[in-house]
């Protein structure tokens, strides 16, 4: 019977314990992504100033010439989400620009040329959170699990 009830209380203890491991886990992940967004802005600004004062269009990120690398590991995957990292911009106004990112945590960020790193008031919702952050139809959706091929690996510089 003392043998029991010592299971019970080591089972309860593990349960704890593993509740409070995965939420630092996620506010691991919501960190690493709003830093990432934060070295984007940084990276953004760059290229505004060398490139005559305006933001690079899809074409221009997914070609890497922002020079940003990601903490792919932090960002939800798919079957859940297709792209987990978008940079919207504006083809109109050049001098525009949003980036979301969705958290393996399911937090979702952004970022834009007039602001810091803020938490997306709205759900998640591919192409249509640009258009939520006016943004209309002109976005790039990179997915994290895109590790040996395609845009994610080149425009992050994740290699694996």
């Amino acid at each position: 019977m003392e043998l029991l009830i010592v299971i019970v209380v080591i089972g309860i203890l593990a349960a704890i314990t593993i509740v409070a491991f995965n939420g630092v886990q996620n506010r691991g992940n919501d960190t690493a992504v709003q830093s990432d967004l934060r070295s984007l802005k940084t990276k953004l600004e760059e290229y505004k100033v060398l490139n005559n004062d305006v933001y690079p269009n899809g074409a221009s990120v997914a070609n890497a010439t922002v020079g940003f690398k990601a903490s792919a590991r932090a960002y939800a995957v798919a079957p859940t989400e297709n792209h987990n990292l978008l940079y919207c911009f504006s083809s109109a106004d050049p001098s525009v620009y949003a980036m979301v990112g969705k958290s393996k945590s399911g937090n979702m960020y952004y970022v834009s040329e007039s602001s810091g790193v803020k938490t997306l008031p709205v759900a998640w919702s591919g192409g249509g959170t640009c258009n939520t952050l006016s943004y209309t139809n002109n976005w790039r959706g990179y997915a994290a699990e895109d590790t040996t091929s395609g845009p994610w690996r080149v425009w992050t510089g994740v290699s694996n």
